[in-house]
């Protein structure tokens, strides 16, 4: 006999009036006409929740242009078993009606803890939610869950623009006759879309005298353990309104509070992704600025003013030297390089200042930093260190111990055994907050910094002399460079990437590449490709005459490594191909055919002084030149001693090239690299010396831990 199921509606309505339409599933019920914010909780919570619980729903009804709001401030279930939730909370956020049955598909099966679940906020995509609560026969410790409901307007989450015809996602913002500023979102967003295969345009069209600022508050969608070139949901900004505009941002994974500048009055904003799911997507801003209300970016006289703004670190002391030095000034010239000082350079500067000075670009510029002369008080001239362990029985009042402080009397201890250090710090922007790039101090030698995305900040500090020493040094004579290049001076900079650089053997047969700001320390969050492209009888070969990349082998995600990697494909991973980071070089590389990509990717954690090496497209019908190692080597991996944090673990080095290869001197004589011993945040390593650079020896920096 054929069994026919039953199918169980349960109406909102009923629940809300108390009845319980069967005896398996109980009802409660929220209505926005009674409240717009309230709490919901599992039974008994705090306390263990019941066994047995088959069918419990949470109903939420809004008016018909709102939308529901769930977080989830407390979860405790029972954890999964074999992938399966025994007890489970069933999220349901796509309703026409307040009525679900077994037919009705999920959106979201929630257990284990809260930080197992994929995120503690749900939004409806209409004005109705539901979840359903149910437990299992077995008695649990477990305390259930407690949330937050809000009840939205639906127009809160809409994109300010004109939804271009018969399509499902594209728009036209302009600044004639709208606002000059406002917010665009992914479709569906905050919850999510059903469309396939999602392909979105968001064109901004400013006056001629305009810029575009874009600011994107959240951007999630799903990530890769790969490069952004190989993810099929990526975002793409180009610095035009045409997709053949130059790309001058992408994101793939998941960022937060990032600007990114048009270089003229229009931008377009392109989405990809194969399906949108709840709470992926993005949330952003968008601003037309008219050029008129930057202000000029020429350096006014850094001489003390006693009319001036300061900072005061002690005494009175009071110089006007904060600075924003934009890449294009007040007249629309550009300013793409120049000079920045330490105010009376090259006389002594004053004690107790603190001078800011902020660069910003556009487009896809970098600034770079490097300084033609350095020389601050130190009051150790042994020590090179810019900061010091201290004693932490001390009492601290500040970031650094100074005399004149009235919260420091005669007897009380310095806490910091570099007491009176002046220092450089230079500090960038990553997923909207500042990080610290590195410090100078004394008479540090000078090394090129760049900054991650179109922004950095070079604050000078000096404090009072200590024991009544006066200031004699004169200072700093700091150069800047807005660049588009990233540092990269060969190959042909590619439109379709934020980074990339293409490498025709037509153009030439043989060369050099390098990892970003190389020989200075590579920027942060930064992902650039390298493209070989031969002729149908050629093969690339690739091979490292440097190489200091920060990362653990195998070098993954999980290991919050930065790497190098290659492929014979385009926009797809070479699975074949071991990634490479640390300071091993990895072996020759040769293509399979006439194409080669090389990816390097640093994240938001670490850095290192990055790479160097030598290309060349070979003829494929030479035997000499195809009998080089192939980039799928056979030596057996050696394990090394790493310690990471403190902790001694063995990892597996990447297989290492024939010595020839590796170890081969570059064109300019380089000496014998040398091994050093680099702290980089917690992570003790073994790395080899980077070159010196065309302004002489460089010296290697410690890094500094961003807290």
């Amino acid at each position: 006999m054929r069994l026919v199921p039953i199918v169980l509606v349960i109406s909102a309505l009923e629940c809300m009036r108390g009845v319980t339409v069967s005896p398996a599933c109980k009802c409660i019920s929220y209505e926005s006409s009674h409240t717009k914010v309230g709490y919901f909780t599992s039974p008994n919570f705090s306390q263990p929740y019941p066994d047995g619980i088959h069918c419990l729903l949470y109903t939420f009804v809004g008016e018909k242009d709102e939308m529901v709001e769930l977080t989830l401030l407390e979860f405790d279930l029972q954890a999964p078993f074999h992938d399966s939730c025994d007890d489970a909370v069933t999220m349901y956020l796509d309703l026409k009606q307040p009525a679900v049955n077994e037919y009705t598909k999920p959106d979201a099966v929630l257990c284990g803890s809260i930080y197992n679940i994929p995120s503690v906020h749900y939004y409806s995509t209409k004005n109705i939610l539901m979840f359903e609560f149910k437990s299992d026969d077995i008695r649990s410790n477990n305390t259930g869950f407690q949330g937050e409901f809000k009840f939205l307007k639906q127009d809160l989450f809409s994109t300010n623009g004109d939804l271009v015809s018969n399509t499902n996602c594209d728009y036209i913002i302009d600044s004639k006759g709208k606002l000059r500023r406002g917010k665009f979102f992914s479709p569906g967003y905050p919850s999510f879309n059903k469309m396939k295969s999602i392909h979105c345009k968001y064109t901004f069209a400013g006056s001629h005298n305009q810029r575009v600022k874009l600011y994107f508050k959240k951007v999630t969608l799903k990530g890769t353990e790969s490069s952004c070139i190989s993810s099929r949901d990526k975002i793409l900004v180009h610095d035009g309104d045409s997709i053949e505009s130059a790309v001058i941002a992408e994101y793939c994974d998941t960022e937060s509070l990032v600007e990114v500048f048009s270089t003229g009055s229009n931008m377009l904003v392109q989405l990809f992704a194969k399906t949108i799911k709840s709470t992926e997507g993005f949330e952003a801003s968008y601003e037309f600025i008219d050029d008129s209300i930057y202000p000029s970016s020429e350096l006014s006289s850094t001489e003390p003013d006693r009319e001036g703004g300061s900072t005061d670190l002690g005494s009175p002391s009071v110089v006007d030297c904060d600075r924003i030095i934009r890449s294009v000034n007040q007249a629309g010239q550009p300013t793409v390089s120049g000079n920045f000082t330490s105010p009376n350079y090259p006389n002594p500067y004053p004690a107790n200042i603190q001078c800011r000075y902020t660069f910003i670009g556009k487009g896809r510029e970098r600034v770079q930093i490097k300084f033609a002369d350095f020389d601050l008080y130190h009051p150790t001239k042994e020590s090179e260190e810019c900061r010091c362990q201290c004693d932490l029985n001390a009492r601290v009042t500040d970031k650094y111990s100074r005399s004149g402080d009235p919260e420091f009397s005669s007897s009380d201890t310095h806490p910091f055994c570099c007491v009176d250090v002046d220092i450089v710090e230079i500090s960038t922007i990553i997923n909207g907050e500042s990080a610290d790039v590195d410090d100078f101090c004394g008479k540090a030698e000078s090394q090129m910094v760049m900054s991650s995305g179109a922004k950095l900040t070079v604050t000078f500090m000096s404090f009072g002399a200590l024991n009544g020493a006066t200031r004699d040094n004169r200072g700093f004579l700091g150069q800047y460079n807005f660049v588009t290049n990233f540092g990269i001076e060969t190959g042909e900079m590619a439109n379709d990437s934020a980074c990339g650089f293409i490498y025709n053997s037509s153009v030439t047969k043989s060369g050099t590449f390098n990892s970003p700001n190389y020989p200075g320390r590579y920027p942060r969050n930064t992902e650039c490709h390298f493209m070989f492209y031969g002729f149908p009888e050629e093969q690339v070969r690739i091979a490292f005459t440097y190489f200091d990349i920060e990362g653990i082998y195998p070098c993954l995600g999980n290991t919050e490594s930065d790497y190098v990697e290659f492929s014979n494909f385009r926009a797809s991973v070479d699975r074949k191909l071991p990634r490479y980071c640390g300071g091993n070089k990895p072996r020759v590389q040769i293509s399979d055919g006439q194409f080669f990509r090389v990816t390097f990717k640093s994240n938001s954690m670490f850095d290192a002084t990055g790479f160097d090496a030598k290309y060349q497209f070979i003829d494929v019908s030479n035997a000499d030149e195809t009998h080089a190692p192939s980039s799928s080597g056979r030596n057996k991996e050696k394990s090394r001693h790493k310690h990471n944090k403190g902790r001694s673990t063995t990892v597996q080095t990447p297989p290492s090239s024939a010595a020839d290869e590796t170890h081969a001197p570059s064109s300019s004589g380089r000496n014998k690299e040398k091994s050093r011993h680099k702290h980089t945040r917690g992570r003790s390593t073994t790395v080899q010396t980077p070159p010196s650079s065309a302004a002489g020896k460089r010296k290697p920096k410690t890094p500094q831990t961003l807290l």
